[in-house]
């Protein structure tokens, strides 16, 4: 079976999984927030992950990352709610670990011949969703007046 199948499979769950460690890490648990509020981004930014491993190359530049609406408008989103820089991180941190989780746990049933392309394109899709955020809550602010 392959990444992809396993992620659009257990997309639920492993939204499920991430809120689990969302609420239990102090950095991000001082912010009163909804489920919803909390997760609304992840179906989107899933989607966006398995489509990107549906493409049969591992990237040959410095990113063949997917340009992620979701992705800006979650650091938009969190830049409102008054996340910091730190806590975005943190957030892309417990999806990669909760994704490798995933994967752990079915781990019998992968295809070990594109395992580790599928874990690669993983690792860059997510750090170029997290850039696409970053950049996005960097410039989604309040703006102050110029003088």
């Amino acid at each position: 079976m392959r990444v992809a199948a396993v992620l659009t499979d257990c997309k639920t769950s492993l939204i499920a999984d991430w809120l689990t460690r969302a609420k239990e890490a102090r950095e991000l648990n001082h912010l009163r927030l909804s489920d919803e509020e909390r997760t609304g981004h992840l179906p989107k930014l899933v989607e966006d992950l398995i489509e990107r491993l549906g493409r049969p190359k591992l990237p040959d530049k410095d990113s063949d990352a997917i340009s992620s609406f979701a992705a800006v408008a979650h650091g938009k989103l969190r830049c409102k709610q008054g996340y910091s820089a730190a806590m975005l991180i943190h957030e892309s941190r417990i999806l990669q670990v909760t994704i490798f989780g995933t994967l752990h746990k079915h781990l019998t049933a992968l295809d070990f011949s594109v395992l580790l392309p599928d874990v690669m394109i993983i690792a860059d899709e997510v750090d170029a969703q997290l850039t696409q955020t970053m950049d996005a809550f960097a410039n989604g602010g309040p703006k102050s007046a110029v003088a």
